[in-house]
């Protein structure tokens, strides 16, 4: 029993130890950033961010890293987390305090550290080292890194607030088939119908990753993951009409007009279905409607063009006799519309407790590379290039890319931490406007966005400890779910939602995020 006792013991202590180690660092949030440091006499870098899909050689020779070598004056190394398991190298990296002096996190693992008081409290540093920084990113964005009233990160915003959830329509078809684009549930319907009798195959096809088809759901009331109904802050599925949402679609495939392998289509397969709907002799799965994310029209378009169905000429322009497209249907003709448009935080960069010491540094470099004015334009010059070089002004005062050179910026979102809001959305559309036809889908979804457009509420939350914990097993569940009920019919919603809500931890994240948004929120 002695022996037993002190083996429990010893577990206990060792048990202790890690938990000392891994929750309660030195200091933590705490420590002691030098605001007396010389920034004439800039030290080198060391920065950790997520994995890039490439090697770490080429992140470290990048041109683009290169470049802002010579516009901030700090040699910087960069290092990656792995494509698997980075949480936990992450958190191998804090036990061993790894001298990184930034860190890009997702927001999750950024909510974790914030949690364990692992990250420096940067609130006061900010308005000395880096007050580009605060002049160019809104009150909104500090809120997701402000925790108690302190800041720990830098929030890095979406590049634009876009309506990007289309049904993307074969409009040749629409033509021959003397159809209008439809705007009503009913009308919708109808489309489907004709194109399912003429394709003979189900018309709608998407991919397994699309619970909530936006351009439906809105018809019901429902537009993003997270909305408010009455003052209630509810997941889609908890949403008071989620139950005619799911039987509107459940009667679409008891019809036979939705691709019965949505459950399981990639991207590839859909483009698939989708361009084989506008060839006469094409055999198997076919599509005439695909609800997809309006960044898919590039591989639509690329994919019309390797099976012929449009010239390469043709495919370097618009397409509007080819392809039409529908954000959101209406249950009622003169019904208001509202639809989904993304938002929210990619990444917030952050810096571990213990190299507070040198913090200073660290947000002057990321300072220098937020700046843009007359005199100083690293931002523009990190993310779109030079004038006449990479990019021409278009008439109306956009930016045109110039290719190829342009290219040499499709690495440059690796690089930011944090963005000049102020900026970014207008130098973006440079990206969009690779695409022609991109760029006119895009065109016709935004607008109006900000009278039609609808956020997902939990993509502006600061660290919620019961959402994040809940979150991913909801969203799972709930997408896994929905793919058995569109099936088998509302026969199941209920047990389905008692599981949800239970089981799943649903009810304690609406609780922690309603909890928030009702104290707190004022977007």
């Amino acid at each position: 029993m002695k022996k037993l006792l002190s083996i429990i013991l010893l577990i206990a202590m060792l048990c202790t130890s890690v938990l000392a180690l891994t929750a309660c660092p030195d200091n933590g949030g705490d420590s002691e950033i030098n605001m007396d440091i010389d920034l004439s006499q800039k030290i080198d870098l060391s920065v950790l961010i997520p994995s890039s899909g490439k090697k770490i050689e080429e992140i470290n020779n990048n041109k683009n890293a290169l470049l802002l070598e010579e516009l901030t004056g700090y040699k910087v190394t960069y290092t990656q987390l792995p494509a698997s398991d980075a949480s936990g190298t992450l958190n191998t990296e804090f036990m061993n305090k790894t001298p990184y002096n930034v860190i890009k996190l997702t927001k999750d693992q950024f909510s974790d550290l914030v949690k364990d008081d692992l990250l420096v409290d940067i609130t006061d540093a900010l308005a000395k080292f880096a007050p580009d920084i605060l002049a160019n990113i809104s009150e909104e964005s500090w809120d997701v890194v402000t925790v108690d009233g302190r800041i720990y990160g830098i929030p890095e915003r979406a590049s634009s607030d876009n309506i990007e959830n289309p049904i993307v329509f074969n409009y040749d078809l629409l033509l021959k088939l003397n159809l209008d684009m439809p705007e009503t549930l009913a009308e919708f319907e109808a489309v489907l119908k004709a194109m399912t009798e003429y394709l003979g195959k189900p018309a709608l096809t998407f991919n397994k990753y699309t619970p909530l088809v936006h351009a439906i759901s809105s018809a019901f009331g429902i537009h993003s993951y997270w909305q408010e109904y009455d003052g209630e802050v509810l997941f889609y599925m908890n949403a008071p009409r989620y139950d005619e949402y799911i039987e509107y679609m459940h009667s679409l495939y008891e019809k036979g007009y939705i691709d019965v392998e949505v459950s399981t289509n990639d991207d590839a397969a859909c483009v698939n279905r989708f361009v084989n709907g506008f060839k006469a002799n094409a055999t198997g799965a076919k599509a005439g409607a695909y609800a997809c994310s309006l960044w898919t029209v590039s591989s639509i378009v690329t994919s019309l063009q390797s099976n012929e169905v449009i010239t390469k000429e043709e495919s370097a322009g618009e397409l509007d006799n080819y392809l039409g497209y529908v954000r959101s249907l209406k249950e009622n003709a003169d019904d208001d519309e509202k639809v989904y448009r993304s938002s929210g935080y990619t990444y917030i960069t952050a810096i571990p407790y213990y190299m507070a010491e040198n913090a200073g540094y660290a947000l002057d470099w990321m300072n220098s590379k937020i700046k843009d004015t007359a005199t100083e334009d690293n931002f523009r010059q990190l993310v779109i290039g030079e004038e006449g070089k990479h990019w021409e002004k278009t008439s109306d005062g956009g930016y045109m890319p110039i290719n190829p050179a342009f290219a040499e910026k499709d690495d440059a979102h690796i690089f930011l931490n944090g963005t000049n809001e102020n900026k970014y959305t207008e130098y973006w559309l440079a990206r969009v406007r690779k695409q022609p036809e991109l760029f006119r889908a895009w065109s016709e979804l935004m607008e109006d966005a900000d009278e039609v457009g609808v956020y997902n509420i939990a993509d502006f939350t600061p660290p919620l400890a019961d959402y994040n914990t809940y979150r991913s097993s909801v969203e799972e569940y709930a997408q896994t779910q929905f793919y058995v009920m569109l099936k088998d019919g509302t026969g199941i919603l209920d047990n389905v939602l008692t599981q949800l809500n239970g089981n799943k931890g649903c009810d304690k994240a609406t609780a922690d995020i309603n909890n928030w948004y009702k104290n707190v929120y004022t977007k």
